[in-house]
């Protein structure tokens, strides 16, 4: 046989093989639970009996919006007045807390929703959501790491040292007591650690920062290099700082510092303001790095230990506006079996491809965990979501949205923002606005919305099954791409 004919075969033996294993389903997690499944290159959530399901929810369960001044008295009378105590939620009223889990459950269930998502309340039996046989998410709180959140909630008004053994402590602590509860659960998705971090400084300037603000350590990184002596954190920055500059002197200068040596780092407390910005934004985005890697590789090892059956989901990930870089994902994507990800838009090409970049940097499927199409109604000033003109309308964008990231076959589902209806008087979030919501703050459905929500939640796996071969059908509000 010549080499020219031997060469061709290997060839195609080669492309055959390739094929192959781009034609290979893929199973990930524990199939005797929730995992995932690739199947004809189609990325799907499938449950403990092996049906394939989209995850679809309502966010915002939450008391201050079902207990709010001008509802709590209408609520604690369907549910039990134990519910309030001293005219506030009581999170002990156990008996009146699962009505109000079944009340939201049936809700879901009404219009063809089958996730309770995220955005919950925190203190209440959420292992209950079993007996309702409704999908919900885990929720890992090992430190607060939202820049907004972080002096009032934090338990020393700082962000984690993710280097230090106090944080792998805790970490392994809080996963101890909450995983052993849920790693036999079989309507449980998986764990979700914070909401809309801001990793690196340029996001966290976009997102955090007044526009006037031009210069600012990140928080995260001022407060681990900002410790007294050689702490582990200081230890990652003196590496990184070796790595930047040539000498100790030439670092020195830059930061306007006083040192001899690079052992005489452990002294500084307090880093001032850089002469070069540059390569200050340098040092600080590779120390960004390191952090990020150890915040994700420990909470998931810490998991893991205690429940090795079901999915990560990590932080809900800020995507609006210039997003995050590239590394950010690539870092992200190697502790996470499903990026979630916040991301309101309308259904349009650039928004396409911006998903389409989520998932080719991580490697992994992706969740659109918050995002939402809204009307204000007279009983609010202004409310959060993608502003259209009816209830119509949102069932409409609603559709179109689900329809069309069904067509992404990396997709694996979407959770609105939100539930119930927040009118004023009610306590708002860091937002400032009142939230938006598929029901009335008194439980009444929004048909003109939902009538037509349902039939999209139930087409979503016919059109997944589908993804790829459709074409997309993009928003017809135009003037509201942008």
């Amino acid at each position: 046989m010549n080499i020219k004919i031997k060469s061709s075969i290997l060839f195609l033996s080669i492309t055959v093989l390739s094929l192959n294993l781009y034609a290979q389903d893929i199973t990930v997690g524990n199939t005797l639970f929730v995992h995932l499944k690739k199947i004809n290159n189609v990325w799907w959530f499938v449950d403990a009996n092996g049906e394939k399901f989209i995850s679809t929810g309502m966010n915002h369960m939450q008391a201050n919006i079902r207990f709010a001044d001008y509802n709590k008295a209408y609520w604690a009378e369907k549910f039990g007045k134990d519910i309030l105590q001293n005219e506030r939620f009581n999170d002990r009223s156990t008996a009146a807390v699962k009505k109000w889990m079944a009340q939201t459950t049936k809700d879901h269930k009404d219009f063809g929703f089958n996730t309770i998502p995220y955005h919950r309340q925190l203190n209440i039996p959420d292992e209950y959501f079993e007996e309702l046989e409704i999908f919900y998410f885990g929720k890992i709180k090992t430190g607060i790491i939202h820049a907004n959140r972080v002096k009032k909630l934090s338990p020393n008004g700082k962000f984690p040292d993710v280097f230090s053994s106090q944080f792998r402590e805790r970490a392994d602590r809080i996963a101890k007591e909450y995983c052993s509860k849920h790693k036999d659960n079989k309507y449980f998705l998986g764990y979700t650690y914070e909401d809309l971090p801001a990793y690196e400084y340029k996001m966290y300037k976009q997102a955090h920062l007044r526009q006037n603000k031009d210069f600012v350590y990140h928080p995260w990184v001022a407060d681990i290099i900002n410790n007294k002596g050689m702490t582990n954190g200081k230890k990652v920055w003196l590496s990184i700082l070796k790595n930047n500059y040539s000498s100790p002197k030439e670092m020195a200068a830059n930061y306007n510092i006083e040192i001899k040596s690079w052992e005489d780092v452990a002294a500084i407390a307090s880093w001032p303001e850089p002469n070069d910005k540059n390569k200050w934004l340098i040092d600080q985005e590779d120390m960004n790095k390191k952090i990020l890697d150890n915040w994700h590789s420990i909470n998931r090892e810490s998991i893991l230990k205690y429940d090795p059956n079901h999915l990560i989901f990590g932080d809900k990930i800020f995507s609006h506006g210039k997003g995050h870089p590239d590394w950010v994902f690539e870092i992200v994507g190697k502790y996470v079996d499903v990026l979630l990800i916040q991301d309101y838009e309308m259904l349009k090409p650039s928004h396409i491809k911006e998903l389409e970049r989520y998932h080719r940097l991580s490697g992994k499927p992706v969740l659109n965990g918050d995002a939402s199409y809204a009307v204000t109604v007279k009983e609010q000033k202004a409310s959060k979501g993608l502003q259209v003109e009816s209830h119509a309308a949102v069932g409409e964008e609603y559709n179109v949205y689900l329809k069309g990231i069904m067509n992404l076959p990396f997709m694996l589902g979407w959770h609105n923002c939100g539930y119930l209806e927040q009118w004023t008087g009610g306590k708002l979030d860091d937002t400032g606005k009142q939230q938006t919501g598929l029901f009335d703050p008194f439980g009444k459905p929004r048909l003109d919305a939902l009538e037509p929500i349902k039939k999209a939640n139930i087409n979503a796996i016919k059109w997944h099954s589908d993804a790829g071969s459709e074409k997309f059908e993009y928003s017809k509000r135009r003037d509201r791409w942008n």
